[in-house]
């Protein structure tokens, strides 16, 4: 789908994502197994908050259950912004669910996953059980695409499923505590107040709570700068110098007859990735006998040597994931990668890449660091 598409349905399926608590049966495992498996080939994400119940049955003994299925595919999951039950019942069978969306013009800042907060011990025995659907035999490069596609989703979906996630905003910075949480909550509860009745009193108490919390903020960013200073490493050397120098005024390269972001986009897609015409694909891919098999050191060697900071792929999942992934089970990547190897494929879906065009190096800006105090 080329727009964006929100699915919502009961289906009296269950599924441990939407409700972690409950147990269940072989057959309920196979009533929902197809659904979220033909979800995650196409990219739809989940919306339930797990646990979040829309029936409770005051009779009998049914146990409180949740909706089955609030799916959104890739164009809509940016506009998404909350899914909650805060409405009294209508006297339907399950609670009135709302899902706010943001306008386009209001886009929020789209979640970020926090892989280093990801529950390892929840998603290890997931991944150790997970198995690779075979690879097509003697397949046409659509069928093998299709194949790598589906199977490589079906895993990254596994992973960000388990995966914490947190909307950035401009509280989210490293010297940020809960103490200036406090206060920054209660500042902008006496201004309401202020503006709202006008007394000298809540002025008075608003203004006093704008000076505490303002004041807080120097000491606490002061505290985190020391204590950076404190565990600085070899690695971080070069933040410390960003931090000090602040940062360089916005640039960006010049190229001749590129005098608009559109016009500068085309040039470097030109330059870098030119277009290449195209050629007829084989009709089947054969296996080739004299080609080495790969093998699980190779796949651990190669891993070793990508860092673990680096900018992700398309998928947006960092290397150490993929490290830590390939130490729980080293048989996924093996079964994925093997039959690209023995049919001499590089197939589409390995063929995306982010390019992120750095400013021009500028002067700082001003020449000495600021004291560390």
């Amino acid at each position: 789908m080329d727009v964006p598409l929100l699915v919502v349905g009961d289906l009296n399926i269950h599924n441990p994502l939407s409700d972690p608590l409950r147990s269940y049966s072989p057959r309920e495992i196979g009533s929902w197994t197809p659904y979220f498996e033909k979800a995650a080939e196409a990219g739809f994400a989940l919306l339930n908050p797990p646990g979040e119940y829309t029936i409770f049955p005051l009779v009998g003994k049914a146990r409180p259950s949740v909706i089955d299925l609030a799916f959104a595919n890739p164009l809509l999951l940016p506009l998404f912004k909350s899914w909650e039950v805060s409405l009294p019942s209508t006297g339907s069978d399950h609670m009135p669910i709302m899902i706010s969306l943001a306008p386009p013009s209001q886009i929020p800042i789209p979640k970020r996953p926090r892989w280093s907060d990801r529950d390892w011990e929840a998603l290890s025995p997931l991944i150790n059980e997970y198995r690779i659907p075979p690879a097509p035999t003697c397949p046409s490069p659509a069928d093998l695409d299709k194949w790598l596609t589906g199977s490589l989703n079906r895993l990254t979906a596994l992973l960000t499923e388990h995966t914490p996630v947190s909307r950035p905003s401009h509280y989210s910075k490293p010297c940020w505590t809960p103490h200036l949480t406090t206060l920054c909550r209660e500042f902008h509860k006496a201004s309401r107040l202020a503006r709202k009745h006008g007394t000298p009193a809540l002025r008075d108490v608003a203004n006093t709570s704008k000076g505490g919390y303002f004041k807080a903020i120097k000491p606490a960013k002061n505290k985190h700068w020391s204590s950076f200073l404190l565990g600085a490493t070899p690695q971080s050397l070069w933040t410390a110098k960003k931090f000090a120098y602040g940062l360089a005024p916005p640039g960006f390269p010049s190229l001749p007859g590129a005098d608009t972001p559109q016009r500068m986009n085309q040039v470097l897609l030109d330059h870098f990735l030119p277009t290449k015409d195209p050629f007829s694909p084989p009709l089947r891919l054969r296996p080739d006998n004299k080609a080495p098999p790969l093998t699980k050191e190779e796949i651990a060697t190669a891993l070793s040597k990508c860092s673990p900071t680096s900018a992700p792929g398309p998928d947006g999942i960092p290397y150490s994931t993929w490290k830590q992934v390939n130490r729980e089970n080293p048989a996924l990547l093996l079964e994925i990668l093997s039959p690209l190897v023995s049919l001499g494929y590089h197939p589409t879906s390995l063929k995306g890449s982010n390019v992120i065009v750095l400013d021009k190096p500028g002067k700082p800006s001003y020449e000495s660091p600021p004291p560390s105090g």
